[in-house]
């Protein structure tokens, strides 16, 4: 395992997937793609004259952490730093470092940064500033300030491993980095600067794995991610139909889920309201395959889809979606509360577009004390629905009750714009 590849689709998926409120999370949660790298072996052998028994306990945690067994894996990565800190300085580095992707994974980012940094200082003292030991580390430490939001010293770290692998001429190491700072300028809406590195990893891989390649599917994707998310959506159709015949070649199921899912998105920006039921439908199919008939992590797709068919007057199946998905979220509420409130406020905005407001209304009425128990920050993500809530009191006339809300919610209110793609 090296430096993970900051996925692009994560990203996206946290910045603006749904139709009218923030439904990436139900997104994100379905098919948030594993770091590129978490499966492969490191890119340099393991240090020499190794402390007895660290080097199995280094595998068995990297196997461990790939299965998805991340207590073990933990437990194992700390009886390996017991075995190194006695007898070898890198091997102690070596797994320092490794255990960054446990941290990043599970958001543990004070703990991870403290691990890189002393890892960091190891490999800088052993094996010099141009070691790519020592920039693999860096890179890890580079994304860990990305997702921290310290842009201004992630680019400063992002650079310097950029230009140490072009030195080494390590290619598939350079184009996650590459990816990497490219995720990172598409933030900072350096769309250019973003495009530029972007390329040059998929012209990378394209070298390295050939036409055919997860690798190159990703790539396809990550670029068509960048030009979704800065509003060029005629481009991003295009990258994304070549990234779903990569996926499609590959059998890669949630490859396929979540290309079709942005395809769906692109086309109804584009007010293709009937390429935009096929991709959604796509997806929803092939989600459903994959988790069962009306799964909480397929609500997106449903509720996307019935936004669309609502556009193209297929009134009837639109509301039996929202009221599938609305039904669905209440069987599994206790594990998915969140979710029954996005669900039964897309429902709402349905409504009221189709001049039913006081349905709508009482919605709001019964899903609000539901709203009310989710974490603040829950409560912030989903802050359209008292928005929303007094808006619809104040079309009704209860001017009161309207004002009422508004003060009580006042500190989720958030953003003056909601999160939503314009369909």
């Amino acid at each position: 395992m090296t430096e993970p590849r900051n996925n692009r689709c994560t990203k996206i998926s946290a910045l603006a997937l749904s139709t009218t409120v923030c439904l990436g999370s139900i997104f994100l949660s379905a098919v948030q793609a594993q770091t590129a790298d978490q499966g492969k072996p490191v890119s340099e052998s393991k240090p020499s004259n190794e402390p007895s028994g660290w080097s199995a306990k280094e595998e068995e945690a990297e196997s461990s952490f790939v299965a998805g067994n991340y207590t073990e894996a933990e437990r194992l990565w700390q009886e390996a730093i017991a075995l190194a800190e006695k007898d070898n300085q890198l091997s102690l580095a070596e797994t320092l470092n490794q255990m960054t992707h446990l941290y990043i994974k599970q958001k543990r980012y004070d703990e991870a940064r403290t691990n890189l940094q002393k890892a960091l200082a190891i490999r800088e003292k052993a094996l010099g500033k141009n070691s790519e030991k020592t920039a693999e580390t860096q890179g890890n430490l580079a994304l860990v300030e990305h997702k921290c939001g310290h842009d201004v010293e992630a680019e400063k770290l992002y650079k310097q491993v950029i230009a140490t692998k072009r030195q080494a001429k390590s290619a598939t190491s350079l184009a996650i980095t590459l990816t990497n700072l490219a995720n990172l300028y598409g933030e900072m809406k350096r769309f250019d600067e973003a495009k530029a590195l972007y390329l040059e990893a998929l012209d990378i891989d394209k070298k390295a794995y050939g036409a055919d390649h997860k690798e190159i599917a990703q790539d396809l994707f990550n670029i068509a991610a960048m030009y979704y998310q800065h509003n060029y959506s005629k481009p991003a159709i295009d990258y994304f139909k070549q990234a779903l015949t990569v996926y499609t070649k590959l059998d890669d199921t949630q490859g396929k889920i979540k290309t079709y899912h942005y395809l769906g998105l692109c086309y109804a920006k584009e007010n293709q309201h009937g390429e935009a039921i096929d991709a959604y439908k796509n997806a929803l199919q092939i989600h459903s395959k994959l988790k069962g008939d009306n799964h909480p992590d397929t609500f997106v797709h449903q509720l996307n889809l019935a936004r669309s068919l609502d556009h193209t007057g297929n009134l009837a199946e639109a509301e039996k979606l929202y009221k599938n998905a609305v039904g669905a979220a209440t069987e599994n509420h206790r594990s998915a509360k969140i979710k029954l409130v996005e669900c039964t406020l897309e429902y709402t905005h349905f409504l009221k577009r189709h001049n039913r407001g006081i349905e709508a209304e009482q919605m709001l009425k019964e899903i609000l004390p539901t709203y009310e128990t989710l974490s603040a920050s829950d409560r912030r993500q989903l802050y359209e629905l008292p928005r929303a809530y007094s808006d619809l009191l104040k079309e009704l006339k209860h001017d009161s009750a309207a004002d009422a809300m508004a003060r009580k919610h006042l500190n989720v209110f958030g953003p003056s714009q909601p999160h939503h793609t314009n369909q």
